[in-house]
């Protein structure tokens, strides 16, 4: 047997005194004593199912749940632990001579069994737990861990806490005596809870209004693991016929790591309606929607066919503007719908991007009529992320699934276990506490080894002991497959281990015991998640090393044309793969290669993610980069994630750092002045991201450094960029001490002059919107608000031709001026113009100047039940995804701290303007 990670309780029992024992004895009388002792120990552990891991000097030591797993091994091993204390001290012949005590822990061990010698080797902190607890407890005295006693219910009392100093150890360790067995508590009363009868009938119903009456649905369907989402909506798409015969679904499955792969569910559901197979190239996947799209009336065919192609890795060009993106899925499900009723089911979304989810929660707000039913199955961790989920809107319904009653739970087990004793269905009722895929594998546990003597307790246990019943190759193809997540193919566990035989035969075995369920023609996904999860777990983190770098491999080798759509999924295999090599092997030849490889995906992962506009998850591989990059990569990896990061609050470390290395590693004066042009923009042009101005002098030396390296380049779409950049230096005096002079102000509008020069000739939209946006500024500084609002307005002229960042910022401005110029309707319409084409997550800091200003708008036109719509949910999010004081300064808590105070329009005004919004970012 491999080495495996497992949890495990572990026994030591040590004789108290045995240095005075062997001065009072003849060593043959003292061999004679630990014989006895040792036969006693032995026969104990076993009786109780335990395992004699060795025997060290006088002291015993049992492991109890491994090699194979019990239901109740801490129990076990505290039972034996009385036996073998009042076996002892009864024993005419050790008793008086042999004082025993005990230390008893639960944890975490890595265990391997040698075939040689039947020895179970263990090692891990919960081992020497153990032995320092039965070194601090008295004579005829038992300590057990706090992770033993947490798993006890009922059967054994314990005295008071005591704290265990521990050589190595920062914390005492806590731990309980064991002071003997109680009587068994009673299971607590529940109260009587209906089965999924109405559950699946308020889905069917649903249903029916969804597609009877064109009303689309979002159901929510919110439980812990285990508590039976998947196995409701099996049900009710096996009863979908009835309801609607002509109904289409289509399911994407979040993966475990599902927050580091953006999009990738989608492709689950695009190749599902156009009628693709997996490996299709990207050639076939665009020609498919194209064709799937015919007839449907798109004017923007092309555009539509890359929009969907590039969610999913498949496209020819990079797209920037998420807003369009996400209209485009909505509209591809809208066709779908208005052809056959539609079903869409996202399972497990709570692993999901923050990309996805605002997908999804824009995409189930459809317009007009359709047979269109979305479901979304979720544990409550979704709601940590989104606590507004499904607020607001008519046509939501949300299911939480409670534990079932006790006879519920009963019922299920009778008809399961056809013919089994009132006592068995007691038992499995109290351990399964309303849990039906607890109960079903405890079910499933006992049919297969004929016996209840090894119930689980626990849904890791259950899971694990029905593992351990399994061929050893039938686990191993559980334990490879859980490399890849919910699902997995033969190709990719031959991948993991060549040698590998009769593949698909035991798969097909697998199938039979419902562990794996088919998902296509060679996709099979676990029957459960937790199966996955428990089998995942008992890899050791070497071996998930290893895999996870095979899976990388196969992955990369099989991609072709696909590279694109994969690279997130190669990226993830990669960083755990170089994760694990990095703490265990930093120096090995094979761990630099690693590194090498995860660094190549996980920059391939990042404009993955930034051309689908989803910049956190852009963000997220590039640290996973920098990471394991060698020094050499690291000026253009930090400047990329200066420029993600836009104006969130890790940029300006990233270009800092990037000019740092640039300087140490002597690079070209072009690729430094484009990381002080990132960082000087950021300094004058979105100050109010820089959580530490840089002094007057500082910012002097800066900009003097940046003028001498300009004069020294001669790109000139650079230097439009640094003139442009330089051209907001009066805006960042004003928030200082010393305003801007006349020849200040000269000075930058000469700068943002010549920069839309260049960028006109060169024919550069975002850099002339920025040089335009610079001159509004020099306007609005020198007393010219409405000038400063004209340069703004051209901004808008643009349209579509700019990034999202220039797209929004152009919208703020308009906005700002026309807000402070009185011109509320202009600020009202381009408000929400702009608010229309961004998502939540989308370029965070710049919408939330935007939402600022609207707010501020919506307060001065006394219209508060919309700016408390629009502002709650940033008041939600926008801590987690900007810096939490620009929330505290911005309109938004000014708009709930007003709204209960204010009793006339002049106080409106006043109140809300003194805590008005900074005028820029």
């Amino acid at each position: 047997m491999a080495e495996e990670r497992r949890v495990v309780t572990v026994l030591f029992a040590d004789v108290a005194g045995s240095t005075a024992l062997g001065d009072a004895l003849d060593p043959e009388d003292v061999r004679v004593l630990l014989r006895r002792y040792y036969d006693v120990a032995r026969e104990i552990v076993i009786e109780h199912g335990g395992i004699l891991e060795k025997f060290i000097g006088d002291a015993v030591v049992a492991v109890f749940g491994f090699p194979h797993t019990h239901d109740d091994d801490p129990q076990r091993a505290l039972a034996a632990a009385l036996s073998l204390r009042d076996r002892v001290r009864a024993d005419p012949n050790l008793g008086d001579r042999l004082p025993i005590r005990l230390g008893i822990n639960t944890g975490e061990v890595v265990a391997a069994r040698e075939s040689a010698t039947g020895d179970f080797p263990l090692s891990g902190d919960a081992v020497n737990v153990a032995a320092r607890l039965q070194q601090a407890a008295d004579s005829w005295g038992i300590l057990c861990g706090e992770r033993t006693v947490a798993s006890i219910r009922a059967g054994f009392a314990f005295g008071a806490t005591v704290a265990v100093e521990a050589r190595g150890k920062a914390q005492p360790i806590r731990a309980l005596p064991l002071l003997g067995r109680a009587a068994a508590l009673p299971v607590a009363a529940r109260t009587p809870l209906v089965g999924r009868a109405s559950d699946l009938q308020q889905l069917e119903l649903v249903a029916g209004r969804a597609f009877h009456e064109l009303r689309p649905f979002l159901v929510s369907v919110i439980a812990p693991a285990g508590v039976g989402k998947t196995r409701l909506l099996e049900e009710f798409l096996e009863r979908l016929p009835s309801v609607e015969p002509r109904a289409t679904v289509a399911i994407a499955q979040c993966l475990p790591y599902g927050q580091r792969l953006t999009y990738w569910p989608l492709r689950g559901v695009l190749y599902r309606l156009i009628g693709v197979p997996e490996d299709a190239t990207p050639l076939t996947v665009r020609s498919s929607i194209r064709v799937w799209l015919g007839g449907s009336g798109l004017e923007a065919m092309d555009r539509e066919v890359e929009l969907l192609a590039a969610t999913v890795g498949a496209g020819e060009t990079e797209v920037t503007d998420r807003s369009a993106l996400l209209a485009a899925w909505r509209t591809f499900f809208e066709i779908a719908a208005r052809r056959a009723p539609l079903v869409l089911v996202f399972e497990d979304l709570h692993w999901s991007s923050d990309s996805l989810l605002d997908l999804f929660e824009f995409v189930m707000q459809p317009r007009g009529d359709l047979p269109l039913l979305m479901i979304a199955l979720t544990r409550p961790e979704l709601l940590d992320r989104r606590p507004a989920w499904g607020g607001g809107r008519r046509n939501y319904v949300s299911i939480s699934l409670e534990p079932l009653s006790d006879r519920d739970t009963a019922q299920l087990i009778e008809q399961l276990l056809e013919g089994c004793s009132a006592e068995l269905v007691d038992r499995i009722v109290r351990r399964a506490e309303g849990n039906p895929f607890f109960a079903g594998e405890l079910i499933r546990s006992v049919a297969e080894r004929g016996g209840t003597d090894r119930l689980p307790d626990t849904v890791q246990a259950t899971v694990l002991a029905r593992l351990d019943q399994l061929a050893p190759e039938e686990r191993r193809i559980i334990q490879l497959g859980s490399v890849f997540g919910r699902a997995f193919r033969p190709p990719g566990l031959l991948a993991l281990e060549p040698n590998l035989e009769r593949v698909d035969e035991i798969i097909d075995r697998l199938l039979d015991k419902d562990l794996l369920r088919a998902t296509g023609s060679d996709i099979f996904a676990f029957r459960h998640i937790l199966i996955r999860e428990v089998a995942y777990q008992t890899l050791t983190r070497a071996e998930r090393g290893r895999l996870h770098a095979a899976a990388a491999r196969w992955l990369a080798g099989i991609a072709g044309e696909r590279e694109e759509s994969l690279a997130e999924l190669i990226a993830y295999h990669y960083r755990e793969a170089a994760g694990i090599a990095t703490a265990q092997r930093p120096d090995d030849p094979q761990t630099l290669e690693v590194r090498k490889h995860a660094v190549e995906w996980l920059t391939r992962a990042t404009e993955v993610a930034a051309a689908a506009a989803a910049t956190i998850e852009g963000a997220r591989h590039l640290r996973g980069a920098i990471e394991f990059a060698e020094p050499g990569r690291l000026p253009e990896l930090y400047q990329r994630l200066g420029e993600i990061g836009e104006s969130s609050d890790f940029a300006v470390p990233a270009y800092q750092t990037a000019l740092r290395l640039c300087r140490e590693q002597g690079r070209p004066p072009e690729q430094e002045l484009q990381v002080m042009t990132g960082l000087l923009s950021l300094y004058t042009r979105s100050q109010g991201s820089v959580a530490d101005r840089p002094s007057f002098e500082a910012m002097r030396d800066f900009r003097r450094e940046a003028a001498t390296l300009a004069a020294r380049v001669t790109d000139e779409r650079l230097l439009a960029r640094y003139l442009a950049a330089d051209a907001f230096y009066p805006f960042w005096m004003l928030g200082g001490t010393t305003p801007p002079t006349a020849t200040d102000l000269a000075e930058a509008t000469a700068s943002a002059e010549k920069s839309l020069s260049i960028a006109r000739r060169l024919d550069d939209p975002n850099v002339e919107s920025m040089a335009l946006d610079a001159l509004s500024g020099t306007s609005q500084i020198g007393g010219d608000w409405r000038l400063g609002r004209d340069f703004a307005r051209r901004r808008l002229t643009f349209q579509d031709r700019l990034n999202m960042v220039e797209k929004i910022d152009a919208h703020s401005m308009v906005t700002w001026s026309s807000a402070l110029l009185g011109d509320l309707d202009e600020a009202d319409r381009v408000s929400a113009q702009g608010l229309a084409q961004v998502q939540p997550g989308q370029v965070p800091a710049w919408a939330l100047h935007l939402v600022i200003w609207r707010l501020y708008v919506l307060a001065l036109l006394g219209r508060w039940d919309e700016a408390l719509v629009l502002g709650e949910p940033w008041r939600a999010h926008g801590r987690m995804i900007v810096s939490p004081s620009r929330i505290e300064r911005s309109s938004i808590p000014s708009c709930w701290h007003f709204r209960p105070t204010v009793t006339s329009a002049a106080g409106l005004v006043m109140g809300v303007t003194t805590c008005a919004p900074s005028p820029r970012r």
